[in-house]
């Protein structure tokens, strides 16, 4: 088997605080590669290093035989080196066949050759086995298809070496599978495909080879068949794997804090009625597309409701923004934090203050020792004091990022908060950290709705879950009644019936 790319003793420090220390790995043709650790092992910045997104302190690269100092993203490229990162960014009017043949367009005399554009779109998507067509639109699609076409235009270019990071979280299992069948058929298609996931059971299923890394140094690199799931989590953290999801009672006052009743949205959301007591901790379930996400964002402020009510304390609200939703106590921590949640080219502390200038201020004066209590306050509660406040969140990884967009949306006690995804990227002690967090807001009496795709966590932290599927309530289960099978029973399969 060839080495497409070699690493040999790769360094990188941001502000001082050590990255990645002397790291040299190799990655083979025809074959998946998974890197795994917890948030900040150095995971990403490898993989930028790479993509020639940033350049190393030390070390150097060999590439196709070639040695690099380093490489920046247009020599990548012409390497045959394609990364499709976290942050999916996709022209959302645009067809599939536009945006596979955007920027290379086949022209006769200026003339666009759309009849070869979709004749050629429509073949790649055959042979990727993929069920769309040439015309479907970008923005009409969901993250996981998205995703899927993405990687079909990556492969239109011909790559070597494909970077997946992060790639299947929020999926459905249709959709992972499908995704998974892909990667699977480019293997067999001798790319190298090298991905970043912390799932590690669909780690321990499709990798030829796992390494891992922790506080930015190479633990191990060896064929998946020699790793158990166990090992994994051992070499990612040092010891054996801690419990990650544990359910304490939240005694939830009689006392409802936010009532929604016949709330409607469009064609979206359809006659939804329920309520959310002071402390209580509820959980809406469902399949993608099933309006989950939707009806967040309308409790926020972004949406307006075409029929219903929303009340807050007994009195109804009808918020016209997020800024007023959150004034009213009232807070979202978006699953898109790239697009809602945290401004990545600022720093750590501007993102932490952001949303309570006004409270932190004295005639439009920022008090400095103010600003200074709040985050260090935020950074201690979500385990994050090594951070320094000056810190580009650009810089951070993915589960950090996360962890500051949940920490952004707290830094003023809200009554209501609105988790969509809380563990999205989130590494398996990240994990831990953002439900403990999670129980100690609901025992201080803060009224919360977790959004999971990961069914254990509402099962494991949430005192009622609510089945969505097509815009309607279908179901709502208690904590005595949890039943995996059932609740998904329900999203998949439910025949109209309305339990609130």
């Amino acid at each position: 088997m060839n080495s497409v790319i070699e690493l040999f003793h790769i360094s990188k420090s941001f502000s001082g605080k050590k990255a990645l220390t002397d790291v040299s790995l190799k990655f083979y043709q025809g074959e998946i590669h998974s890197l795994v650790g917890e948030n900040g092992a150095g995971k990403s910045t490898l993989v930028h290093i790479i993509s020639g997104l940033i350049k190393p302190d030390d070390g150097y690269l060999n590439i196709n035989g070639r040695n690099w100092s380093s490489v920046n993203f247009a020599a990548a490229a012409r390497e045959g080196i394609t990364i499709i990162q976290q942050d999916l960014k996709l022209p959302h009017r645009a067809t599939i066949a536009e945006y596979i043949f955007m920027g290379r367009e086949p022209l006769k005399f200026g003339v666009v050759r759309f009849n070869i554009m979709l004749d050629q779109t429509r073949k790649l998507l055959a042979d990727l086995n993929l069920p769309f067509s040439p015309h479907d639109i970008i923005g009409h699609l969901n993250l996981a298809h998205r995703r899927m076409i993405a990687i079909t235009r990556a492969v239109a270019l011909n790559p070597s070496v494909l970077i997946l990071d992060e790639a299947t979280t929020q999926f459905s299992s249709t959709d992972e599978d499908r995704f998974l069948n892909l990667l699977e058929l480019l293997r067999k298609k001798d790319k190298c495909l090298i991905h970043i996931s912390h799932k590690l059971d669909e780690v321990m299923n499709i990798s030829d080879r796992i390494s891992v890394l922790r506080n930015g140094r190479l633990v191990v690199s060896e064929p998946s068949t020699d790793l158990s799931r166990d090992d994994l989590i051992a070499h990612m953290i040092g010891r054996q794997e801690p419990r990650v999801y544990f359910w304490k009672p939240h005694f939830p006052s009689t006392d409802s804090v936010l009532k929604i009743k016949n709330l409607s949205f469009r064609k979206k959301l359809k006659n939804l009625s329920f309520e959310v007591k002071r402390g209580e901790v509820v959980g809406l379930a469902g399949l993608v597309g099933s309006g989950r996400t939707t009806l967040a964002k309308l409790l926020f402020g972004m949406y307006k409701p075409t029929q219903g009510t929303i009340s807050l304390n007994g009195e109804r609200v009808n918020f016209g923004s997020p800024q007023e939703a959150r004034t009213h106590g009232l807070s979202l921590v978006s699953d898109n934090r790239h697009r809602f949640g945290i401004f990545k080219r600022q720093s750590v502390g501007f993102n932490l203050t952001l949303n309570i200038l006004n409270h932190i201020s004295r005639w439009t004066v920022i008090r400095k020792h103010n600003e200074q209590a709040v985050i260090s306050d935020s950074l201690e509660r979500f385990w994050l004091s090594w951070l320094t406040p000056n810190r580009t969140v650009s810089t951070l990884s993915g589960g950090i990022q996360q962890k500051i967009a949940f920490a952004c949306s707290t830094t003023r006690m809200p009554q209501v908060l609105i988790v969509d995804e809380p563990t999205k990227e989130i590494d398996i002690i990240g994990q831990k950290d953002i439900f403990s967090i999670i129980n100690n807001l609901a025992r201080q009496g803060v009224s919360i709705i977790i959004i999971s795709s990961v069914l254990n966590e509402l099962i494991n932290n949430c005192d009622r879950i609510i089945v969505m599927k097509d815009g309607s309530i279908v179901k709502t289960f208690r904590k005595t009644e949890f039943n995996e099978e059932m609740i998904m029973h329900y999203a998949i399969d439910a025949r109209g019936e309305n339990t609130v």
